[in-house]
């Protein structure tokens, strides 16, 4: 059973007692006293802050008691009630005991004072320990959710990875094969009507082979769009995202030249700006305007994510969003950041560029 059901249940027989008292021989005096009692416990029950009033329960037994004798036992329920609240000052409701001393009063007195002790100590250290449950219950969840976005994002760098390998491909393809077996079949063209008519076979094969060379170029041409990346990559996905923002128009500037920008780093800015656009929506309504500054350097890049909704962002300047985004920010050596100001609510990640990816590219 609970501390603050068995202080109930103490306070209702407390009040069943003095009743059967009041019964067996009390006064208007002592009526009114029980009722006040029921009266500020049941608003002490509903109102925790107006604990403290159990000095006011505790003056008014005083002062009945002159008027009816047995209210003077009355006096343990309030200072049950204040011992178990831990307002221990009102222990000094026992000097009463000095001008009207009572063996069984002072016994009583004494009994409710302990229990409250012991039973207020009991709840505050079930109330400690439902807290640190919580908190570390709530450290788990975290963890998990954690876990679970690093998850999603080392298959998004994988899937992101080999997008960006097949872009490569295709490139130098495109670009250094490509262009070579056309200007190939170009010059074979030209040298086709050069040749004369004395030897028909030598014709025949030179046409075979020039007709081999553009299924080639044809072949080569199809290879290279089917590597193509259909998936948008850097610059173009958080365009994409700004552009598919449902809220207030976003307006997105990029500084510097974003072309050795790590695809891990493109992971982790395309996640932060996903998770900062989704907080505009959820929690600044009021929010007229999104500016995004994406600033590229040799050495690091910095992406900034700004509204005027600070009324709705501020109530939770960082939420589990973008505490995981945090730590995934901290394991690659960057840092991420809120900045909440009477006008402005900004999200801040800033993501070195490790040397050897800057000689290496990506």
């Amino acid at each position: 059973m609970r501390p603050n059901v068995i202080f109930l249940l103490c306070n209702i027989a407390g009040i069943s007692l003095l009743f059967v008292l009041w019964l067996a021989g009390g006064n208007t005096a002592g009526f009114f006293l029980l009722l006040f009692l029921v009266v500020m416990a049941l608003l002490r029950w509903r109102i925790p802050d107006w604990n403290v009033t159990v000095v006011l329960d505790i003056i008014a037994c005083i002062a009945v008691s002159t008027l009816w004798g047995s209210g003077s036992y009355a006096l343990a329920l309030p200072l049950f009630a204040a011992m178990y609240f831990g307002i221990y000052w009102a222990v000094f409701a026992g000097l009463y005991l000095f001008f009207n001393f009572d063996p069984l009063l002072a016994a009583v007195l004494a009994l409710a004072a302990l229990s409250g002790i012991f039973l207020g100590f009991w709840e505050r250290e079930r109330r400690d320990s439902l807290k640190s449950r919580d908190a570390s219950a709530g450290r788990y969840y975290e963890l998990e959710s954690l876990q679970s976005d690093l998850t999603a994002a080392l298959e998004q760098v994988e899937r992101m990875t080999t997008v960006a390998e097949r872009t490569r491909i295709a490139r130098d393809i495109h670009d250094n094969a490509g262009h070579e077996i056309v200007a190939a079949y170009m010059s074979f063209q030209t040298v086709r009507s050069m040749l004369g008519p004395e030897s028909p076979e030598t014709l025949e094969l030179y046409d075979a082979a020039l007709e081999r060379l553009d299924n080639g170029a044809n072949r080569i041409r199809e290879a290279v769009h089917n590597l193509s990346a259909v998936t948008v990559l850097g610059v173009e996905a958080l365009q994409e995202l700004c552009r598919r923002f449902p809220g207030p128009q976003v307006t997105l500037h990029v500084y510097g030249d974003t072309t050795k920008i790590p695809v891990y780093v493109w992971t982790m800015l395309e996640s932060c700006l996903n998770e900062s656009l989704t907080n505009v929506a959820r929690h600044a309504r009021r929010a007229s305007r999104v500016t995004v500054d994406l600033d590229a350097t040799p050495h690091l890049v910095r992406l900034c994510v700004e509204n005027d909704g600070v009324a709705g962002a501020g109530k939770r300047p960082m939420g589990s969003g973008l505490r995981n985004l945090r730590h995934r920010a901290a394991a690659i050596g960057g840092n991420l950041s809120v900045d909440a100001k009477e006008t402005t609510f900004r999200v801040i990640c800033v993501i070195p560029i490790r040397e050897e990816e800057i000689l290496h590219g990506n």
